[in-house]
């Protein structure tokens, strides 16, 4: 049986459909709409452009749930949706135009579904996971396999872009600053000490910081150090910092450079030596936990 399920993020909607055999997923459609639903907030509230955009990009993506004949579809929501003032509203809009049912899931419930849903697919023992979305940043510290402590920072790729930075290039005083405020968000939850071997990557972030460090040092291996490098480098080479985004993920012109800032002052702050990206994340944990699946196999 197919299954599918929507994540209505600030950058993205994404679609994921995925067949049932034998109490596992398997992945037979990924695709996305850019909504950029983080871009058009005003005055803490979803602009009427941005509900629409929500509504459109849903519809869109309705068709492909049609075609592929699937036997449920499960939609939730994060920070898009989550952290405005007008989220009843907003939501109740969006499920009329659209026939949808949405879950707007809360930061604790997104950062454990995060973690059950990478450790179902793979082996983290000791690290911290980090899915940097574009209006918020879940972070799980994770000690001999099992969570230990979880937040939800309200800040992502794209808010930080739109407060800190507005119009690209990204300056290094603009980017030091997405970083001083993430470490203050982050002290805010974790206290100063705490370590972590491995940083666990989850979304398009950490997907481009790896794109990113295979295009300009292939030879690293996920090393954090190199990543430092490589921001402080393409901060200081607005031509190579183009042409390297535009090569790995074009789409995120205005986000790469913030996200990857908040992934290093992440790293900074655990010690983290590594960066390895997960494949799977907050959309498989959600999709297992309906369908019963989590705890099963190990999860």
């Amino acid at each position: 049986m197919k299954y599918a399920v929507i994540d209505i993020g600030s950058n993205t909607v994404r679609l994921c459909i995925y067949e049932l055999k034998n109490d596992k997923l398997g992945l037979v459609l990924n695709r996305s709409v850019m909504a950029l639903l983080g871009s058009k907030v005003v005055d803490g509230a979803l602009s009427r452009e941005g509900v629409l955009a929500a509504c459109d990009a849903l519809l869109s993506l309705k068709q492909f749930v049609r075609e592929a004949n699937v036997q449920k579809t499960f939609v939730f929501a994060t920070a898009a949706l989550r952290n405005i003032r007008n989220s009843s509203q907003a939501v109740a809009e969006i499920q009329e135009k659209t026939g949808f049912l949405i879950d707007v899931l809360s930061g604790e419930d997104e950062a454990f579904l995060t973690f059950s849903g990478a450790a179902r697919e793979q082996d983290i023992y000791d690290g911290v996971i980090a899915d940097i979305g574009g209006g918020s940043t879940e972070l799980v510290l994770v000690k001999e396999g099992k969570p230990v402590q979880t937040a939800s920072l309200p800040f992502g790729s794209l808010v930080a872009f739109v407060r800190f930075v507005g119009k690209r290039p990204a300056a290094k005083e603009q980017i030091m600053a997405i970083r001083a405020y993430v470490r203050n968000l982050i002290c805010q939850s974790f206290s100063e000490g705490i370590t972590a071997e491995a940083l666990f990557g989850i979304g398009g972030a950490a997907r481009t910081a790896h794109e990113l460090e295979k295009i300009l040092y292939p030879a690293s291996g996920g090393a954090m150090a190199t990543l430092e490098t490589l921001l402080s480098r393409l901060l200081e080479d607005e031509r190579l910092a183009e042409e390297s985004i535009l090569k790995a993920s074009p789409e995120r012109l205005d986000t790469a450079l913030p996200g990857v800032a908040i992934l290093c002052e992440v790293a900074a702050f655990f010690g983290c030596k590594r960066l390895d990206v997960c494949k799977a994340g907050v959309r498989e944990g959600y999709i297992n936990k309906q369908l019963g699946l989590l705890g099963k196999e190990g999860a």
